[in-house]
């Protein structure tokens, strides 16, 4: 599974969480459940994680796009010396013919 889709799962299983607490927060308050504020500092958490998540992705899309765009370049280069190295080869292969028919 991708990190994109695990991220689009967690916050799914977050916004759940969520929508749970807040609509158990009337019968908490009125109940005197302990377990309310775990469950808001646990969606808490997994929201600080998320976003920490969302920025390590970014950073990693950022350096992977650097790290392309340098391979293309460098790839472009090695393309542009063999061509040139195809032409000089021509050249010399045209010189010796002409060499050879004289």
């Amino acid at each position: 599974m991708d990190v994109e889709a695990e991220i689009t799962i967690l916050k799914q299983r977050l916004e759940v969480l969520e929508a749970a607490s807040s609509a158990g927060a009337d019968e908490v308050a009125t109940s005197g459940d302990a377990g309310a504020p775990v469950v808001v500092q646990f969606s808490q958490e997994v929201a600080d994680e998320l976003e920490a998540l969302n920025v390590e992705i970014t950073g990693l899309r950022w350096q992977m796009r650097d790290y392309h765009a340098s391979s293309q370049a460098q790839l472009q280069q090695q393309l542009d010396d063999l061509r040139i190295g195809m032409c000089l080869l021509d050249c010399k292969l045209d010189e010796l013919l002409k060499r050879s028919t004289a």
